[in-house]
């Protein structure tokens, strides 16, 4: 299975309309996926990249912090210390 080069990946302007998705000048990718963000940050890892998905309740306020366990990073859930 092959995976999403994040690194030289250039997102263009239908891209952005069709997957809700900015990229930054670093090369992250911020995709809205409605109750979380997912991110796809460039790794030098098999994958390529890292992804996380930052949940948030209905007033905007940050729940917890999803690493995948494909990520050469954090993995797992993490909350924030004012939960």
């Amino acid at each position: 299975m092959g995976y999403f080069d994040v690194k030289n990946a250039k997102l263009t302007i239908l891209d952005m309309l069709k997957y809700d998705a900015i990229q930054d000048p670093s090369g992250v990718i911020y995709k809205d996926m409605g109750r979380y963000v997912q991110m796809l940050v460039p790794m030098k890892n098999a994958k390529g990249h890292d992804t996380y998905e930052f949940w948030y309740d209905s007033s905007g306020k940050l729940e917890k912090i999803v690493g995948h366990n494909t990520n050469s990073g954090f993995r797992g859930t993490k909350y924030p210390p004012n939960r």
